[in-house]
This record gives structure tokens, C-alpha cells and sequence, in this order.
């Protein structure tokens, strides 16, 4: 990082504490591709539209598409350009013209995106027009892939919130994370911690089908509400838990992922209480006209 973005910060100036955020820009930066980030941010984009949130994004994953194909409205693909800093630093430049900016990149575009937040000292800029930066990360039991988040955070620091994803799906542990000192720093940072939920297999593959059906790829909030899909009863039934799952999760950390005053109007939902392992035999009865 630049000089510049190591110096102390200046009393006066705003913090993400002090700071009345009125633009997002939300990123994950890490080097492996198959962690579900795409997924994330499909369900993301969906609870987003869901709390009425003015959103647009940007697809560089030339090798799948996938977010820019689910919300081909809303997302704009960027095809591979021999400079691609270039691309993220045109994204970067348009982050106040939206409440929220998506950026599902490709894997390996870590570098990629540091350098042009680095060249254009983006958190400076962002702080100028009440905008600030959300990146999501996913911890995974390699350690190229802990020391590559490691410095990714060393890099960012304070300057950005931060999301610690898990992916039960693709990542069933995280030791390497759990307890460590990275974790510890993130929490200093005040990160939020999301768990993306589980989706069947079996409702993943009949989705799928139903892509394959009509040709084109299907968004989950789309397959739940078009009836031209023609989803299965069960499999819609399960899809639809697992939206309302997801959001509920991302309800949950809104003020990482939305401006201050869009946050501050989302309700939490609470978490259902489970069934007592200890409650009495017969607690639930009423005995008075036995006796």
C-alpha cells in the first residue's frame, strides 16, 4: 500500500463510526475460485432487492458470468481487458451512483483489485462522498489461502469493513481460522460474520433442470415467483426456506452491507427457539381435572 493510506488518520477527519454511509461498494478479494461467492452474491443481490435497495453490479468473471446471468437488468458484464485495473478503477469512480455496488470478480483478481483501491487511494475518495467499502472474505483450511487473506487484511485494515463468510456447502471447516490471530484482528475491526445456508443438492440439480428447460440461467428469486418455470411444489417449498434463511442471515449484518439509514430500517428476525433437552416429562399437560 501506499504511504499515504499508512499514515495516521487525522482526528477530525470521518470514520466509519462517525461517518453517515450513504454508498456501498462490496467486493470479495480473495484468490481462490469454488468458495460460493458467486452464490453469496446471488443471494445477496435477491435479499437487496427483497428490502428494496437501489443496487447495481458488475460481473468480471469471464469464465462464468454467473451473477450478470441471473440478473442480466441489474449487472453489467465487464468482458477481460488486457488492463484490468483499468475496469475496477472505472467501477470504483461510479460507486456514488448507486446505494449499493456489487463486484462478483473472477478468481486470482486479487491483486488486481488491491492495486487499482491502492492507485486511485480509494478509501480516501469513498470517504469524500459518504461511500465506503465492504469486503468478504472466506476462510478455508489451506494455508496458501489463510496467508493470502492475512495479507489481504494487513493491506485494507480498518479502512474497509469486513465479512467473514462461512460455506458449510464448500468449506465444511475452517480451523485454520477459528481461534487464530487473524480472527482476532477481524473481530477488532468489528467484522460481521455470516453463514451462507445449505441448499439441497437435489433442489440444486432440479434447478438446473429447469435452466436447462428454458435455456437460460434461472435466479432463485425468479424460480420461486415465475410460474412459467414450473418448479416442482417440494423443490420451491425448499428454495424458498432457504431465501428466507439467507436473508435473515444478511438482515442480520445490514449495517455491513447497506447505507446507514437503509440499515437502520431493517428489522432483525429472531432465531426460533429450540425444543428444551431438559424440559420435564408431562410440563406441557394439564393434570388439575385428573386429580
Amino acid at each position: 500500500m501506499t504511504k499515504n493510506m499508512n499514515k495516521p488518520k487525522d482526528p477530525t477527519s470521518p470514520t466509519a463510526d462517525t461517518l453517515e454511509i450513504k454508498h456501498r461498494l462490496i467486493v470479495p478479494i480473495q484468490t481462490r475460485g469454488n468458495l460460493g461467492k458467486s452464490t453469496e452474491a446471488i443471494a445477496r443481490c435477491h435479499w437487496m432487492t427483497e428490502r428494496g435497495i437501489d443496487w447495481r453490479g458488475y460481473d468480471l468473471d469471464c469464465f462464468n458470468r454467473t451473477l450478470s446471468s441471473n440478473y442480466p437488468d441489474k449487472v453489467t458484464f465487464i468482458p477481460q481487458d488486457p488492463e484490468p485495473e483499468g475496469d475496477v478503477i472505472q467501477i470504483l469512480r461510479k460507486v456514488v451512483q448507486a446505494e449499493v455496488t456489487v463486484i462478483d470478480p473472477a478468481a486470482h483478481m486479487n491483486q488486481t483489485i488491491l492495486r487499482a483501491i491502492e492507485q486511485v487511494q480509494f478509501t480516501k475518495f469513498a470517504e469524500a462522498g459518504y461511500a465506503r467499502l465492504t469486503v468478504l472474505i472466506f476462510p478455508i483450511d489451506e494455508i496458501s489461502d489463510m496467508e493470502d487473506i492475512t495479507q489481504t487484511v494487513a493491506s485494507l485494515r480498518d479502512t474497509v469493513d469486513w465479512v467473514v463468510v462461512r460455506n458449510p456447502a464448500k468449506i465444511p471447516t475452517t480451523k485454520f481460522f477459528a481461534g487464530s490471530h487473524l480472527e482476532a484482528r477481524l473481530r477488532s475491526y468489528n467484522a460481521a460474520f455470516l453463514t451462507l445456508p445449505v441448499l439441497m443438492g437435489i433442489t440444486r440439480r432440479h434447478l438446473r433442470a429447469c435452466e436447462a428447460r428454458v435455456g437460460r440461467p434461472i435466479s432463485p428469486g425468479e424460480a420461486v415467483r415465475n410460474p412459467e418455470i414450473k418448479m416442482d411444489l417440494v423443490h420451491r417449498c425448499l428454495l424458498e426456506d432457504w431465501l428466507k434463511k439467507t436473508q435473515r442471515e444478511f438482515d442480520a449484518i445490514a449495517a455491513h452491507l447497506l447505507p446507514t439509514a437503509k440499515a437502520a430500517g431493517i428489522e432483525t428476525q429472531p432465531s426460533s427457539p429450540e425444543a428444551s433437552t431438559t424440559e420435564q416429562r408431562g410440563a406441557g399437560l394439564n393434570f388439575t381435572e385428573a386429580a
